[in-house]
């Protein structure tokens, strides 16, 4: 249940329990990063992590389903590109972690182009996009035979003939429309003033990469990176929160304390330190977290603090400084995006004889996404009779989660018997109940955009919303009409009197990726702490702003 931001004033204390150097705020992976580097730079120093919750990870957060020891349930983050994203993947070479390919697609068809779309009640394959007598969309002629990464690229060219020849800054003042700057626009008002509605409503349909997210600065939208056909993406074989659970253990086996259900309060200064009262919580089996009634709050002083820390996480703090006006604008420059996800466990991948083994499908219907994920017999060291596999049957934001928010207060879905899953564990505990009604919804979509009257039975099955407290986004983009290349800075240092630092996806010049959570921490330890990037880092790297 949301909490409403009812701040009263915090009145000091003049004795604490414990006295830190730096008191590092959230244990997602720009925390636990944080802390780990602020340890090695200062052996001496009493540095401590806090976290809300008894889990290591914050919204990367891997989830094991029965029957499948080998696969995972990625219900937050679950990818990188070895590529364009040299700090993660430095990173986890340098921790040693074992990664593998996040196919796309089949071998013979990397990008996924026989995969499934079901739009306007249409069944096609994705690569039927560029064949305007199978596609159900009155497209202009200037707009026929394109895809929509195509109609994007169709788009920036179109506005900006150009654009591969500017960098950043250029892109940041260039001017579009008239002479209107493109920063002030948002993405959606940008595609419907220069596509056809048809054109733009494809866009819309045909994925939750395109205008199906939240109506953010176009500068940083509308030019085509992350999302292209020749992608190659990776993972870890541990699972992704695997990252964020080395860092942390590398803080502690450094001597740095870890402070788990410890919720922030509140943040006063007083003289040269911070007075910070955190509550006690408690996680419950299924990993839902509440504040601990009866205990006392535990009072800390501490000369700096990092709040690696969300929008929404960040605006639950009691802080005086989050009331000025310029600050309050700092943090409200991002929009929160709703997201969720929900896998179900099937006792084989039937998926397969329909020439479809990896990546995604997609739809106008409220699933909007599915992933195939992998099967268990085929894993190293799994037992191969062991057909239980996994699909991500909808990965979803904005607009489809109302649809499925609905179905959360059903009878919770007791699960299939599966002879490598015993009955009484085919469903795991978790924070989020998964409900019948949602199985069956998502079961009667399923079919559909795979034109098949009979799939089988899910034996299991997980899911989590992103949209709670106290994360209150699955990921953030920049609002139309913010100067996000000047408020980067500023937001790190929310008020240039207090030592309290920002650091995070949320503010990022990669948000929604573990890369912009890195690359924000990292400035702050340059820019607040002294130190400098880290020697295993590749020479030359962007920090971005």
């Amino acid at each position: 249940m949301t909490r409403p931001l009812v701040h009263q004033r915090f009145e000091p204390f003049a004795q604490a329990d414990l006295e830190l150097d730096v008191a590092v705020i959230g244990a997602g992976v720009s925390g636990a990063y944080s802390a780990w580097r602020l340890k090695e730079k200062f052996p001496k120093q009493r540095i401590a992590l806090f976290e809300y919750s008894n889990r290591v990870g914050g919204r990367l957060y891997t989830v094991e389903l029965p029957g499948m020891p080998h696969v995972h349930a990625e219900v937050g983050g679950m990818r990188f590109i070895p590529k364009t994203q040299a700090f993660v993947t430095d990173l986890i070479v340098h921790l040693g972690l074992a990664r593998r390919p996040f196919p796309m697609g089949a071998a013979d068809d990397p990008a996924g182009a026989n995969n499934f779309a079901y739009l306007r009640r249409r069944l096609m394959r994705i690569k039927d996009f560029t064949d305007p007598a199978k596609l159900p969309y009155l497209l202009n002629p200037t707009e026929q035979g394109m895809t929509p990464d195509q109609l994007q690229q169709y788009v920036m060219n179109s506005l900006v003939p150009n654009a591969d020849q500017l960098t950043q800054h250029q892109w940041n003042d260039i001017s579009v429309l008239n002479g209107e700057q493109l920063y002030k626009l948002g993405f959606w008002n940008l595609l419907y003033r220069t596509l056809s509605s048809e054109a733009y409503q494809f866009m819309d349909d045909a994925g939750g990469y395109y205008t199906n997210v939240a109506n953010t600065n176009a500068v940083l939208s509308l030019p085509v990176f992350d999302f292209g056909p020749s992608v190659a993406y990776e993972t870890l074989v541990d699972g992704y929160d695997a990252l964020p659970k080395a860092l942390a253990t590398s803080f502690t086996d450094l001597d740095g304390e870890f402070f788990a259900n410890h919720r922030l309060d509140s943040i006063a200064k007083v003289n040269d330190r911070y007075a910070l009262l955190f509550i006690r919580t408690q996680t419950s089996p299924s990993g839902k977290t509440t504040d601990l009634p009866g205990h006392p709050p535990v009072r800390v002083f501490a000369k700096k603090v990092v709040l690696a820390l969300p929008r929404r996480s960040i605006e639950l703090v009691r802080w005086d400084v989050l009331e000025q006006p310029e600050v309050s604008r700092l943090i409200g420059s991002v929009i929160s995006q709703a997201a969720f996800k929900l896998f179900l466990a099937y006792p084989y991948p039937w998926w397969k004889p329909l020439g479809v083994e990896f990546g995604r499908s997609i739809t106008d219907m409220p699933l909007r996404q599915t992933f195939y994920f992998q099967t268990e017999g085929l894993q190293p060291g799994a037992d191969p009779t062991n057909m239980n596999s996994l699909m991500m049957v909808s990965y979803n934001d904005l607009g489809s989660v109302p649809f499925w928010k609905a179905l959360e207060e059903g009878d919770p879905f007791g699960g299939r018997r599966n002879l490598f899953a015993p009955a009484h564990k085919e469903v795991p505990a978790h924070e989020f109940t998964v409900t019948s009604q949602m199985v069956d919804a998502a079961q009667q979509q399923v079919r559909e955009i795979h034109g098949l009257r009979f799939v089988p039975e899910p034996y299991s099955a997980v899911y989590h919303d992103w949209s709670e407290d106290p994360f209150g986004a699955g990921w953030h983009a920049w609002k139309a009409g913010f100067k996000f290349w000047e408020l980067m800075k500023q937001v790190r240092q929310p008020s240039p009197k207090e030592d309290v630092f920002v650091c995070g996806e949320a503010y990022s010049i990669n948000q929604g990726w573990v890369e912009g959570a890195l690359q924000t921490a990292d400035l702050v330890l340059q820019e607040h702490f002294g130190m400098k990037p880290p020697q295993w880092l590749t020479p030359g790297y962007n920090f971005g702003y």
